[in-house]
């Protein structure tokens, strides 16, 4: 009798296709010799391989599914952690930054060399055969002041060169997914090119063997990743910041900036640069035009002086020339009224008499009246002079220079300020040709700037918010459709919104419609003293502050689809009644497009008492952001110096040319410190007071987080404030904390029982993505379940599934995921539920 062995295959069972056909045993004999019907060798291993082959077959075919999910992961960002996409953001914020330093360096640079070769062409022309000795010291003279101001630039192109990062932010939900939209996207077209490539390659080289080694190398990576479980991609590492995080400059409760001045707004006029000495003027002469820093301009003139000069005499003729008066004669307004300045001079000169003409009649004239002097509306200039000053009718300031007066920047004075008073006296924010200051005062005041991109919108609001914040009595709500334009002003604004997209239109009509829907309440307090508006500024603390509504690339918000035509009507609201009951209303645009379906709705525009236009593109895009006939009348934005940010045309009662005055760098920081230390001694900042705007945008899920995104301290008002702000505004200084009113960005509560927050999001998500985080971005289901409290980790996938299956979302990679640690196994990524709380969000907008 023959006994045979047992045929010993090992299965592996994770590996085992249900569809494999099952291979028979041969059955076992334990009769006689008379038993010869058992399989030979050769059919036993014919068994044997055909088994095999279909386990391996089955292997590259999970395999393949392997790779068709890893591939899918890939093109999508789904590998990439939230800490891989924050760092290529924030990395990417940082190139834009460095990139557009540079060219801002290389500008100056290029400013400096072009002096440098004009200096040399004068010392050329001075010592040229033939040339007079006046001639040449005259060379030699404008060669070192050329030379000194090239050597100012190339200081300035050296500071931006070194100027440090200042933009650092973290990025929203959001701002993370689009991101990760994005990193998918490129990686897509990476692999088209790539497939392009081989496939011109193979054409090239024409033969079937690199066809058959590619797919040779493709199954057997297939094997491989169907036959080794721990064979699957894992997320890249992350990769490092191309710069260091700055340590946090200020925040609530530092004093930064030294101790705190007196709370009482109060303001200074100040009539000298404060870049360097200023002239001396002459007496009852308002100009503080200031030259160059080499240069000593003369004393005024004596009293002896006749009212008649050279300079009023090339005037007299150029203005008989262009019309603008029939005969002369034309004098100063008094012996000092005339200031020599290098390469130019300023004076008050009285019209004739007997012939009609008026400062109103000769106003139009201007570019033919400097057409006749020789020189260009860059040069030349004509303002009335304010009865404040000793003007009247008849008496008008007018400068002519050689050179334009507005390319030398000008420093803002609010640098070395503590307090304003935005109502009475108003905020520093440009300067005119004759050197005086332009003060926005918001007693009466609502702006529209228009402009194109890179003109120095930027710089011109930056001056308006520092001004504001320094006024303890100003609330600022700021709407930034640029983000992070003006993430400076994150933790110092009562209400900060800059999130892209629907979300960001959403808070901004929120905040928006809040602000009209106060109007009635301001109203309600007026009505007991028996005013309209505010005639008496003691109000405006009852009242709840003056609402400074900055509103950033507008044709972010009323271009919105979903939002956009609310915005515009809320906007239009309170361009019409705002100003009377303290909101003022502040919008910037590139693009002023006007009517009902404008970026500039035609009640704004019709309402806006200050009209100022940067450089733009166009005549028309020019007439739009001034007045139809702006361009008619000579002021023509489009005709600007592109080289001289922040200069613009101002029209608030008449027509002057003005530039912003400049705040940035190592001033912008002192800036922010010490409006940070003034508001925090006040009680005024974010979450230290009673702000009703901010508890209606709570109550619709829309509210601003404290300063710093974290709960904010209680902070105890200053004994000894005036600001008028009573201890009551601080009662409601932890409601963010409390999540009352339904907050959909504080902490939520689910006490109650209930399913879903104000916004729409299951709670049961948020809870799990908070854990998720704190876990460091993943977990496997059952420590998950644990902490959340699930006895059953079943009912815990059941759920979540349900929840992110109803907006779309899918785990990658079918949840299988490693955790340090632990291995692999199945689990949850927070960016997964951040993407679907993102969904949730976004698809109950209303």
């Amino acid at each position: 009798m023959t006994t045979y062995p047992p045929e010993r295959i090992v299965v592996d069972a994770e590996f085992v296709d249900d569809d494999e056909p099952t291979v028979q045993q041969p059955p076992r004999h334990n009769g006689g010799d008379d038993q010869a019907d058992e399989p030979g060798t050769l059919a036993r291993i014919a068994t044997f391989l055909s088994a095999t082959a279909t386990r391996q077959v089955a292997h590259t075919r999970d395999g393949y599914r392997v790779l068709r999910t890893e591939r899918g992961a890939w093109f999508n960002s789904e590998l990439l952690t939230d800490a891989h996409v924050r760092a290529d953001l924030l990395n990417t914020w940082h190139a834009e930054w460095d990139q557009e330093k540079n060219r801002e360096a290389q500008r100056l640079v290029e400013r400096a060399e072009a002096l440098e070769k004009s200096a040399d062409e004068k010392l050329a022309d001075g010592r040229a055969e033939g040339a007079e000795p006046a001639d040449a010291k005259a060379g030699i003279e404008a060669a070192a002041q050329l030379r000194g101001e090239a050597v100012m630039w190339r200081g300035l192109a050296r500071q931006a060169e070194l100027a440090p990062y200042t933009g650092h932010r973290e990025p929203s939900p959001s701002e993370l997914v689009a991101h990760r939209k994005r990193m998918g996207n490129r990686r897509r077209w990476k692999t088209v090119a790539v497939s392009i490539a081989a496939g011109w390659g193979i054409l090239q080289v024409g033969s079937p063997i690199l066809l058959a080694s590619m797919a040779v190398g493709l199954a057997a990576i297939a094997w491989g990743k169907g036959r080794f479980s721990s064979w699957r991609s894992a997320p890249p590492e992350v990769p490092a910041l191309d710069y260091q995080i700055p340590a946090q400059q200020t925040g609530p409760g530092t004093n930064p900036a030294g101790p705190a001045g007196p709370a009482a707004p109060g303001f200074t006029k100040p009539t000298t640069s404060q870049g360097g000495p200023g002239p001396v003027p002459a007496p009852d002469f308002t100009a503080t035009w200031t030259p160059a820093p080499e240069y000593t301009a003369p004393g005024p003139a004596g009293p002896g002086q006749e009212l008649e000069c050279p300079e009023t005499d090339q005037l007299m003729e150029a203005m008989i020339a262009a019309g603008a008066i029939s005969d002369g004669p034309l004098r100063l307004a008094h012996p000092g009224a005339i200031t020599r300045v290098s390469g130019g001079w300023l004076a008050h000169v009285v019209l004739p008499k007997g012939d009609g003409v008026t400062v109103e009649t000769v106003l139009p004239k201007l570019g033919k009246i400097a057409g006749e002097m020789g020189l260009d509306r860059a040069r030349f200039f004509m303002d009335p002079v304010h009865a404040s000053a000793g003007g009247h009718a008849k008496m008008i300031a007018v400068a002519a220079f050689e050179q334009d007066p507005f390319t030398e920047p000008r420093r803002s004075p609010l640098v070395d300020m503590d307090q304003v008073d935005v109502w009475e006296n108003g905020i520093p924010v440009a300067f005119d040709a004759f050197g005086d200051l332009v003060n926005l005062i918001l007693k009466d005041t609502s702006l529209s700037l228009g402009g194109a991109s890179r003109t120095g919108k930027g710089a011109a609001l930056r001056a308006i918010m520092a001004g504001a914040l320094l006024d303890m009595r100003v609330n600022l709500r700021l709407i930034d459709g640029k983000a992070p334009g003006q993430d400076r002003w994150r933790d110092l604004a009562a209400s900060f919104i800059d999130e892209p997209g629907v979300k960001g239109a959403k808070r901004a009509r929120i905040l928006l419609e809040a602000l009209v829907e106060d109007l009635a309440r301001r109203a309600a307090i007026l009505k007991r003293y028996g005013m309209e508006q505010i005639d008496d500024p003691k109000l405006i603390a009852e009242l709840g502050g003056l609402e400074l509504v900055v509103v950033d690339e507008l044709q972010e918000l009323t271009g919105d689809k979903k939002h956009g035509a609310a915005i515009r009507t809320a906007l239009s609201s309170l361009a019409a009644r705002g100003l009377a009951f303290g909101i003022i209303l502040i919008v910037a645009t590139q693009v002023v497009t006007k009517g009902a379906d404008g970026v500039l709705p035609r009640m704004v525009s019709g309402n806006v008492t200050w009209k100022w236009c940067m450089r733009v593109t166009e005549t028309t895009e020019s007439n739009m952001a001034l007045s139809q006939s702006a361009a008619k009348n000579g002021w023509d934005a489009s005709l600007l110096d592109p080289d001289v940010r922040g200069m613009g045309i101002l029209l608030a009662e008449r027509y002057r040319r003005v530039r912003s005055l400049w705040i940035d760098g190592a001033d912008m920081i002192r800036m922010l410190a010490k409006i940070t230390q003034l508001r925090t001694a006040a009680g005024r900042m974010r979450g230290q007071w009673a702000d009703p705007i901010e508890a209606a945008m709570r109550r619709r899920g829309a509210g601003t987080p404290p300063p710093g995104h974290a709960p904010s301290p209680t902070y105890a008002a200053p004994a000894d404030s005036d600001t008028g702000f009573d201890d009551g505004l601080n009662a409601d200084a932890e409601d963010w904390e409390d999540g009352e009113e339904g907050d959909g960005e504080g902490e939520y509560d689910d006490t109650d029982g209930a399913e879903y927050d104000a916004d729409g999001v299951p709670i049961l998500l948020l809870r799990a993505h908070d854990e998720l985080v704190r876990a460091g971005g993943r977990l496997h289901s059952g420590p998950l379940a644990a902490l959340l409290g699930y006895g059953d980790v079943r009912q815990l996938g059941t759920d979540l599934l349900a929840y992110l299956k109803a907006v779309g979302v899918e785990r990658p990679a079918g949840g299988q995921l490693r955790v340090p640690g632990a291995g692999p196994g199945l689990g949850y990524l927070a960016e997964t539920l951040a993407t679907a709380i993102d969904r949730y969000r976004t698809g109950h907008d209303e």
